[in-house]
């Protein structure tokens, strides 16, 4: 039931953007990703495992008091002396028992330590995890957008590919052009057709993967707001390379798994050397329930000393030493991994940026051929062959402008997310 009620008030949240607007803008879609993707419920459980950890942990260092209580029926031949009873009775006991750590040289306290230093690392990795959905919310969404506006190009061309064929019609009609005119024209709006209902399968399959990574169905005619050309601000590698140290979870994670697995090595050599616990209890037995219970008590101090475990303690501290070694080397690849995606991320959005100003220009100049090219052809100067090269460039610069867009606003989100700074 209240699973039913949460989808219940999602669902109407959802809706109610919806009626607001038909335009879904990256921040929409990055907070219902992270409210209903599975793998970010992933990482909170982990996130959340491992806290409740640290209090189970600490638990060794408080008090431990447990109830008891029992009957028994015993039968038999009882011996007292020189006389021999035969015969059966019963017991009846309950009470009290509590145990306190006093000292155990540390051994505790550094499975604290750990368990600590492993939930900080569990936050960690739930950053971690939150950032890489967020890139992916980013990925699908600039992924739907490219889709959308290559579509419209299609639309486009394939509209100036239905004007050329009415043209070409018209001046065969009054002899001043050929068939082959009206059939090359044929041919080219054949072909707009077919790039236009691959375009718009290309929607769909992108809106397919953006619903996956939102976990929630969008309505029929939605569609994203539309942010390529937004300036971005500048950075310098070394900045980047500076947010990324003090920034990426990664980091900071390999360092607690480090801090983690050493107070492990300390937990392990200690437990070689004694404990020393504080016991009592308060106690009332009798043998009948209509009769009144005798109480006793105990308390006293003991002191337990590992000899010999068949050379366990030893093989848990090779282990410990081990996954020490492993920690530190897995540390170390994330920081090299870091460095390597820091530096390919900041050169892709120099060059996707370098490619959008080339592009630009070249729509602009294929625009202008598409343009004379079809002033030629209406004064029946043209050939269609021209209209049609006209069209195909002008198609491959808007469609490298597009691109070059989207590649700059994923190598930037990409770059956010190496930094350790994606929103």
């Amino acid at each position: 039931m209240k699973k039913l009620i949460i989808m219940f008030i999602i669902s109407v949240s959802v809706s109610y953007v919806f009626a607001q607007s038909n335009v879904l803008t990256i921040e929409q879609c990055s907070e219902m990703a992270l409210k209903n993707n599975p793998q970010i419920k992933i990482a909170e459980g982990t996130r959340d495992y491992n806290s409740s950890s640290v209090v189970s942990t600490r638990s060794a260092l408080l008090p431990q008091v447990s109830f008891s209580g029992g009957w028994a029926r015993n039968g038999g031949t009882t011996i007292l002396g020189k006389n021999e009873f035969t015969g059966s009775y019963e017991t009846y006991s309950t009470g009290f028992s509590a145990q306190q750590l006093i000292f155990d040289f540390g051994k505790t306290y550094s499975k604290l330590n750990a368990a600590a230093y492993t939930s900080d690392a569990a936050e960690l990795d739930y950053q971690t995890a939150r950032q890489t959905l967020l890139l992916s919310v980013q990925s699908a969404y600039y992924g739907y957008l490219q889709a959308l506006k290559l579509r419209d190009v299609n639309a486009e061309l394939e509209k100036q590919a239905e004007e050329h064929l009415a043209q070409a019609k018209g001046l065969f009609d009054v002899g001043k052009k050929p068939q082959f005119d009206v059939m090359k024209a044929q041919t080219d709006l054949a072909n707009a057709k077919l790039n236009f209902i691959k375009a718009e399968n290309t929607v769909r399959l992108n809106k397919l993967q953006l619903e996956n990574v939102l976990n929630q169905k969008l309505p029929k005619d939605v569609t994203v707001q539309d942010d390529f050309g937004m300036s971005k601000p500048d950075i310098s590698l070394e900045d980047a390379y500076a947010t990324a140290m003090t920034n990426r979870p990664e980091i900071a994670a390999g360092r607690n798994k480090v801090d983690a697995t050493k107070s492990m090595v300390t937990s392990a050599w200690t437990a070689n050397l004694p404990a020393i616990n504080a016991t009592g209890g308060y106690n009332w037995k009798g043998f009948a329930l209509d009769q009144k219970l005798n109480p006793s008590w105990n308390l006293g101090v003991t002191l337990s000393l590992p000899i010999f475990q068949g050379f366990a303690l030893d093989a848990g501290l090779d282990q410990a030493r081990a996954n020490l070694k492993i920690a530190e080397g897995q540390n170390e690849s994330v920081i090299q991994s870091v460095k390597l995606d820091v530096e390919q991320q900041f050169s892709n959005v120099i060059e996707a940026k370098e490619r959008i100003d080339a592009s630009k220009l070249l729509v602009t100049q294929a625009e202008e051929t598409f343009r004379l090219a079809d002033a030629r052809y209406k004064e029946e100067v043209g050939s269609p062959i021209e209209i049609t090269d006209a069209e195909a460039t002008l198609l491959n610069a808007k469609t490298s402008f597009i691109q070059a867009n989207y590649d700059f606003s994923l190598a930037y989100a990409r770059l956010n997310k190496a930094m350790g700074v994606l929103k």
